[in-house]
């Protein structure tokens, strides 16, 4: 799993006069520099009241300004994780697609699940039911299952975030669209969304492996 800007918001960062300087880097848990991209990541103390550590992105040393485009991998989410059958703690993601047309990571390349099961050739998913309709197959759906283990969460026992690396940082961002409350209601994942663009700077998308054939069979493909 990848963190990375939203598809359509470019994120931008302009050098300014930052208002607590030396409480911020002296705060820091890790800072990973970026110089690719001109940025440095940190985790540190969450602006959020009792948020913990959330995860910041700044200019690296001496930089002006810098752009990271729309899509492209800003950091992994976690090296090590496994699959529960429950949400555990505050950093569980579900591996979990309603819809084929949300954009997963393979090989390097962003694209919708749809192509990534059709044209890897991929006979199924993770999880999930995988149904292939129209002409030649192209059409791909994809339902969750009721039976696999399929939340993501940090393996126990991690490393402390001041021992973690680029791979790892983005299990501490902070979603700040999401409410107390708010999974009961009837529009609940519109609403999401919608305050999701607005709020929030950072994506999560799956990154998919596809494995080996099995025998009689095409291959899969899992998170």
């Amino acid at each position: 799993m990848i963190l990375l800007p939203f598809l359509d918001q470019p994120l931008l960062l302009r050098a300014c006069a930052p208002r607590y300087p030396a409480a911020v880097r002296a705060s820091a848990a890790v800072e990973v520099p970026i110089e690719l991209l001109g940025v440095t990541l940190a985790v540190q103390d969450s602006r959020l009241p009792g948020a913990g550590q959330g995860l910041f992105v700044s200019l690296a040393d001496g930089a002006d300004s810098a752009t990271i485009s729309s899509g492209e991998v800003l950091c992994g989410y976690c090296d090590e994780s496994t699959l529960v059958d429950e949400a555990t703690g505050d950093k569980a993601v579900p591996f979990a697609f309603g819809d084929a047309q949300k954009l997963v990571l393979l090989a390097g390349e962003l694209m919708p699940l749809q192509r990534a099961i059709a044209g890897s050739g991929a006979s199924s998913l993770h999880g999930h039911a995988v149904r292939r309709y129209g002409p030649g197959d192209a059409g791909v759906s994809v339902v969750p299952d009721s039976l696999t283990q399929r939340i993501l969460v940090p393996r126990p026992g991690a490393p402390p975030a001041s021992e973690l690396g680029r791979g790892s940082l983005g299990q501490f961002a902070n979603d700040l669209a999401f409410e107390r409350g708010l999974l009961g209601r009837r529009h609940a994942a519109l609403e999401y969304e919608t305050a999701s663009a607005a709020s929030n700077s950072l994506s999560l998308v799956w990154e998919l492996t596809l494995l080996p054939p099995r025998r009689g069979g095409g291959g899969a493909a899992g998170g």
